[in-house]
């Protein structure tokens, strides 16, 4: 009599059955917290979760569903581990560089600056625009609204600690976005334990926030929201960019990631670009 074979892990399956058990793993997430991961790119999507499978010490997607399902903390758990975003002080400084000379010049002209920083990770995008706008004395005028879908990643960005300590690095991507001074005296503390100055803190708010379902809550004069939508398929990339655009007061500026695109867009004629190697846009809409 021959011997039934077994999978006996998500290796093992077939393409169909990996993704009937992705699909019910994205279910069983919008049904207990809310958050809809059905137009996430699947590709990314199924990596990530692989990467979880492991960290878990489970084989098979299945084994997660039933604790999604009966534990919220346990489904917020796991957004947090397939939502956790790479960040760094002026990472792309050549964008800092250019919102310095091509935006900053026009937020001077308001009495109060706005700024959203959607999908801020673990806050060093903010911190690096505070800089840069105390630099450019314009900190005390402004208030940066950071937000993201993680709630741990919120928690570490509010307390300003960074994650990984100044080194010549750093020094080197600050000088290249435009900083005039020395990165240290921003911070106190050394190592691992290096925050920002609550000086420039007091003027970043964060919040959890969901992109992909929630309108945002500010009407800015800039939004940077950047490696975000290269982890949506094109539906919801289009939904979001929308959204923000939606968002933004008329003449406000746009920012995305080095390889997200407006291309595809419906709302790519309503954005000028200002300096498309950085994709930096201008909202060209009229005041109602």
């Amino acid at each position: 009599m021959q011997q039934e074979s077994y999978q006996t892990s998500i290796d093992d399956e077939s393409p169909w059955q990996q993704d009937f058990e992705l699909g019910l793993f994205v279910r069983a997430i919008k049904k207990s917290i809310g958050v809809d991961l059905d137009n996430y790119a699947r590709g990314s999507l199924k990596r990530r979760v692989r990467q979880l499978l492991y960290k878990q010490n489970v084989n098979f997607i299945s084994e997660l569903i039933p604790k999604i399902i009966y534990d919220a903390t346990f489904a917020q758990f796991i957004i947090n581990e397939l939502t956790v975003n790479v960040s760094a002080l002026f990472r792309n400084p050549g964008v800092f560089a250019s919102l310095l000379k091509n935006v900053f010049p026009v937020l001077a002209s308001y009495t109060r600056i706005d700024i959203w920083v959607a999908g801020c990770a673990c806050g060093e995008e903010a911190y690096s625009l505070a800089i840069l706008l105390d630099e450019a004395a314009l900190l005390e005028r402004s208030q940066i609204h950071a937000t993201d879908i993680n709630v741990e990643s919120l928690y570490i960005a509010g307390s300003g600690l960074l994650q990984r300590s100044l080194d010549r690095e750093t020094a080197q991507r600050y000088r290249m976005a435009g900083g005039c001074n020395s990165l240290s005296n921003y911070f106190n503390g050394a190592y691992k334990d290096t925050r920002l100055n609550e000086r420039l803190l007091k003027h970043i708010s964060f919040n959890q926030h969901d992109l992909t379902q929630q309108e945002g809550f500010t009407s800015p004069q800039l939004i940077l929201c950047r490696n975000v939508m290269i982890y949506f398929n094109q539906a919801l990339q289009d939904k979001v960019l929308i959204s923000l655009y939606n968002n933004l007061i008329p003449n406000g500026f746009l920012v995305i990631g080095a390889n997200e695109s407006l291309n595809q867009s419906s709302i790519a004629t309503q954005l000028l670009a200002i300096d498309k190697n950085n994709r930096i846009y201008k909202s060209i809409k009229k005041r109602d």
